[in-house]
């Protein structure tokens, strides 16, 4: 596979929504490699590709060189004990990190029973946080991060403060039965489905959704 090399100058910008600095090359012209390894993990794994697309625009701005000011790295921003626990040798390579971070976010999708805000908040605050406030934690930039890419991933402002705000990501069956998770329309959903399914080889999406 063709490997992207970004242009050596690095700026600094602040993440206003997830409160970190990174290390932010000017933008590459290999994006469009990045976004389909993006396409192609996610599928691979049974996840939306959607899903992880809003999760990296967020972390790293699509980025394969971010670096926090806390030493997460790379696309999906990985710790460097999330990364050893996931036996990463090179986070900042984009298909290693984004293969990680997908298991990562599935594992917690699994674990939070298909909440995915609370899931969003652990892969950001982590577990304990998560677990001690038996909700997403009180913290701004947590609750900033979940909310950005729950807006991205459901196309519409998403307020944590509402119930309603969940609806529009629901799982639906396809004709066979099947479960995947959507954020269209239920006139649209039929086909989004067979969509889905067309990708993942028939095995629609898992991470918690759809098992």
């Amino acid at each position: 596979m063709k490997r992207c090399v970004l242009p050596p100058v690095v700026f600094t910008i602040l993440a206003l929504a997830a409160g970190t600095a990174w290390a932010v090359s000017p933008r590459s012209e290999c994006a469009s490699d990045l976004h389909r390894i993006v396409q192609e993990i996610s599928v691979e794994h049974g996840m939306d590709p959607r899903l992880v697309h809003a999760v990296v625009t967020v972390e790293s701005g699509y980025n394969p060189r971010a670096v926090s000011r806390k030493g997460a790295q790379g696309l999906m921003q990985l710790m460097p004990d999330t990364a050893r626990r996931l036996r990463v040798k090179d986070p900042f390579d984009p298909e290693e990190n984004v293969r990680a971070g997908v298991r990562e976010l599935a594992r917690l999708i699994d674990r939070y029973v298909g909440d995915l805000p609370r899931a969003l908040a652990a892969y950001n605050a982590g577990e304990g946080a998560v677990d001690r406030y038996r909700g997403i934690p009180p913290y701004r930039e947590t609750r900033q991060y979940v909310r950005r890419i729950m807006t991205l991933y459901t196309g519409r402002p998403y307020d944590l403060g509402s119930l309603t705000a969940r609806r529009p990501v629901k799982l639906v069956h396809d004709a066979s039965g099947r479960i995947v998770i959507t954020n269209a329309s239920p006139a649209s959903s039929t086909a989004l489905a067979r969509a889905v399914l067309a990708q993942t080889g028939g095995r629609g999406l898992s991470g918690g959704f759809g098992k």
